[in-house]
């Protein structure tokens, strides 16, 4: 092997790519189903976390309305892998994490949410981060 030769990546890396895309898909997936869930609240199918829509406290009215659109945007732009829709995946997350954590008075705590949130984009960033130094 010369000098400018690159030596062969090992296997997983070499699949680190797909890995990522199959990653986003399924939390693509994901989205698509919890914004169709907070549509369901909207439309009086199901109760949601605050009650049924129609009887909901104005926050909970607002949170509901914001994650409906955003989840199922966001699960467009997974589903395309196109950056923004990361950038609103991270946004829903960051949202849903600040309103059971940071709002908790108003929104109550609600720890699977929560969790769910933080590993699902902990594990995408350190896929991501581990695909980027394969590459260097």
């Amino acid at each position: 092997m010369t000098s400018k030769e690159k030596p062969p990546l090992p296997d997983f890396a070499a699949r680190l790519p797909f890995v990522l895309d199959v990653y986003g898909r399924v939390m693509s997936v994901i989205l698509m189903l919890m914004g169709l869930f907070h549509w369901a609240v909207i439309l009086g199918v199901v109760e949601g976390q605050g009650g049924m829509f129609e009887e909901m406290a104005t926050p909970w009215k607002m949170a509901t309305i914001n994650l409906a659109v955003v989840d199922l945007v966001a699960a467009v732009g997974l589903w395309q892998r196109v950056a923004w829709g990361n950038v609103l995946w991270v946004y829903a997350a960051l949202f849903e994490v600040a309103m059971h954590t940071v709002f908790v008075g108003t929104f109550g705590a609600d720890y699977i949410q929560v969790a769910f949130h933080v590993f699902s984009v902990a594990g995408y960033l350190a896929l991501a981060w581990i695909a980027r130094r394969t590459r260097q």
